[in-house]
């Protein structure tokens, strides 16, 4: 599915991915936070407003306010191993238009229309997304494509990153 459109980086003294220095004393607010769980993770320039509005008109929602704070600090993040933290802008406006229109995926699965999607289980197949309810709600699940469960893994984005760079959430 979306998978593979940021290469594999090392970053053991925090480099963008597009060569910029982001040195650790002057770190936004998510970067900070993944680097105290990582030495080693790929970040982009971050996302530009109109980026973000394309993808918020494209899949006809707002983006959760948590997860567009993220992408205009770092358009996507890679972890240690090269896999996706969290997907760039347009790979999870594609990666989310795919998973809601195709076909096959359609036959499938539930609806995906109330789930979006921003992160990816290496090697396994699982998504990590937001529930897209009225109210807004920002914990994260993970949608299991073998039985297409979906459950709550953590209470917000924040909880998220920490956890699964930790190891402490289970497939």
């Amino acid at each position: 599915m979306v998978s593979g459109l940021i290469q594999q980086v090392e970053v053991s003294d925090t480099r963008r991915l597009d060569g910029v220095g982001c040195f650790r004393h002057d770190l936004p607010m998510w970067c900070k936070l993944i680097e105290e769980h990582t030495s080693r993770a790929g970040f982009a320039s971050p996302a530009t407003e109109r980026e973000l509005h394309r993808v918020e008109e494209s899949l006809g929602h707002l983006l959760p306010e948590e997860l567009a704070e993220l992408l205009g600090e770092t358009n996507g993040v890679i972890d240690a191993n090269g896999y996706n933290l969290v997907f760039s802008a347009e790979q999870l406006l594609q990666g989310n238009l795919e998973m809601r229109t195709y076909p096959a995926l359609k036959r499938l699965y539930m609806s995906f229309d109330q789930l979006l999607f921003f992160s990816d289980a290496p090697g396994d197949g699982s998504l990590f997304a937001y529930a897209l309810v009225p109210e807004g709600r920002p914990d994260i699940f993970v949608w299991d494509h073998r039985t297409d469960n979906r459950r709550c893994v953590a209470p917000s984005l924040e909880h998220f990153i920490q956890a699964w760079l930790t190891g402490r959430i289970q497939l």
